[in-house]
């Protein structure tokens, strides 16, 4: 006899997890059993969002799905900005939840709220499993998730349920076939931009998980086009590339924006406005590439390539463009030195600014780091000055912005990779989920978390400031950090100067453990403050 709750642990082994993160309930024994049987590996977290924020990076770094698990009632509801973080990063994640039993609806309230009404808005699917439906839902749910633009899915279940007979078991889920891209569609790429003199590329998060990257460097070279990409596809192109030539998406002012206004065609590859701090208003031709269609919003284009990227690409291949002399590496090189010739602020005495941290970050720091930031001014900065060598090493919440997202990331991050792993956080989102550093001194991860220590929310003080407002409800007093580095068993070390920064990244890389760098910054460095945003 299969159960229900044996079924699904299965189906979930059928798509590739290996582990799943979560906060349980009594609700949830049956459900846990099956996985512990099945040798699937359970992360046990602090806070339910922190759990859907892993799975999401799991499900990123693993091309397969990330799975998250909760208690129903209020373990539901604290997962509530984890799921709608999935669901705006276009993150496949499940959410299994606990149920109410349906033999006691309406005449009981304890911990009853409408699950499906309450996560809908924020996901692809949401179902209530029963022994009847179980064999066709879970399937169902676990290949919506990464079908098209890829998205969280839901599901809730009762240990009563869990523990009943499969009333009927379905095949083993066959591998999605998506449509080939028309040939037609092709030619008309080709020709549009075969008289164009400036063409541009922008990478977006859909990327992932067909990691089409050399495709997209050989397009690059093949128009000479600069390549600009957004927090979430960072690494694309290497920033090291002659190409490459930065980011956007994290203020309405990114500088490369000088580069889009002077383009007269965009190549949109896996790209999203949800990214986009400033609304996309840009009416010069543009082909969209990408695995699902223009939508939501959609946004002025001449043609749509809709299938897989790297087939898209491949297709392409040897585009040609009648790309001027002076654009492409020669107009990059240009607006990388005005970029270098921007004066820098004298930070406070005891202060360093966010830069010397950074650029002791990269220097000290191997190609394949794997870099987390968390949501706040430091987010802003770094996603604009993080300069990654390789794809898919750099993690954020950008779609939804979600604060305490920097060091779940990294506890997943480092979990599946058991390679070092870099987490950019400020003070405030660090309090947030203060308690998983638990799981980095239970796990053993090599997590180095950097804590951008400035007792302010920043990014909201410095909007104060530039109204000429007195900072309010936004600054707020610290704990000793190395108290709770102490309590936590995790190595410490504080840094104001470059000196300091070089030494403990350097200590913090080789012990292949849990440590915490508090960075004593000054927020002058950040773009946000009031000298640098005028």
């Amino acid at each position: 006899m299969t159960t229900v709750a044996e079924y699904f642990a299965e189906q979930l082994i059928g798509v590739g997890v290996k582990r799943v993160y979560g906060l349980p309930g009594g609700e949830n024994v049956e459900i846990l059993d099956a996985l512990r049987r099945r040798g699937i590996d359970f992360l046990l977290v602090k806070n339910e969002s922190s759990a859907c924020f892993m799975a999401a990076t799991d499900a990123r770094l693993t091309g397969t799905i990330g799975v998250a698990l909760t208690t129903l009632g209020p373990g539901a509801a604290n997962a509530y900005a984890g799921l709608a973080h999935a669901y705006l990063d276009r993150a496949p994640v499940l959410l299994i939840t606990a149920a109410n039993d349906p033999a006691v609806i309406g005449k009981h309230s304890h911990q009853v709220i409408d699950l499906s009404a309450m996560f809908r808005p924020v996901c692809k699917r949401t179902t209530e499993l029963t022994a009847e439906n179980a064999a066709e839902a879970i399937p169902q749910a676990l290949s919506l998730a990464t079908a098209n633009r890829p998205g969280p899915v839901h599901i809730s279940i009762h240990n009563r349920i869990a523990a009943q007979a499969m009333q009927a078991v379905s095949p083993a889920q066959t591998k999605r076939e998506t449509d080939a891209v028309n040939a037609s569609d092709i030619r008309a790429a080709r020709h549009l931009l075969d008289d164009k003199r400036k063409p541009i590329i922008v990478a977006g998060l859909g990327l992932e998980p067909n990691r089409p990257y050399q495709q997209i460097r050989f397009l690059a070279e093949s128009l000479n086009s600069p390549l600009i990409d957004t927090p979430k596809s960072k690494g694309a192109l290497s920033a090291d590339h002659p190409l490459f030539a930065g980011t956007v998406g994290l203020t309405r002012e990114d500088p490369v924006y000088d580069l889009l206004d002077e383009a007269d065609c965009v190549v949109a590859i896996g790209f999203d406005v949800v990214e986009l701090v400033k609304p996309w208003d840009y009416e010069k031709p543009l082909i969209w590439i990408a695995e699902w269609t223009n939508h939501d919003p959609q946004i002025a284009c001449e043609l749509e390539l809709v299938g897989p990227v790297d087939d898209s690409l491949n297709a392409l291949g040897e585009a040609r463009a009648n790309t001027e002399r002076n654009w492409g590496a020669e107009r990059v090189r240009l607006f990388r030195q005005r970029l270098k010739r921007r004066q820098l602020p004298r930070p406070s005495n005891g202060r360093i600014l966010p830069q010397t941290f950074l650029s002791s970050l990269r220097e000290y720091t191997p190609d394949d780091i794997i870099l987390t930031t968390d949501v706040g001014s430091h987010k802003i900065f770094t996603a604009l000055e993080w300069r990654p060598r390789l794809p898919n090493r750099y993690f954020v919440s950008n779609g939804l912005s979600a604060m305490s997202f920097g060091l779940s990331s990294a506890i997943a991050a480092a979990e599946i990779t058991r390679q070092p792993v870099v987490c950019i956080t400020g003070d405030a989102g660090l309090a947030m989920v203060i308690g998983e550093l638990g799981l980095l001194v239970e796990r053993q991860l090599p997590a180095l978390i950097a804590l951008m220590n400035d007792s302010a929310l920043d990014l909201i003080r410095s909007a104060q400031t530039r109204r000429g407002r007195q900072a309010f409800g936004t600054e707020f007093a610290n704990p000793d950090f190395e108290h709770i580095a102490n309590a936590y068993g995790i190595a410490y070390r504080k840094v104001n100067s470059r000196l300091d920064c070089d030494e403990a990244i350097g200590a913090g890389l080789a012990r292949q453990a849990p440590m915490l760098i508090d960075v004593m910054i000054d927020p002058i460095g950040y773009p946000t403050t009031v000298d640098r945003a005028g």
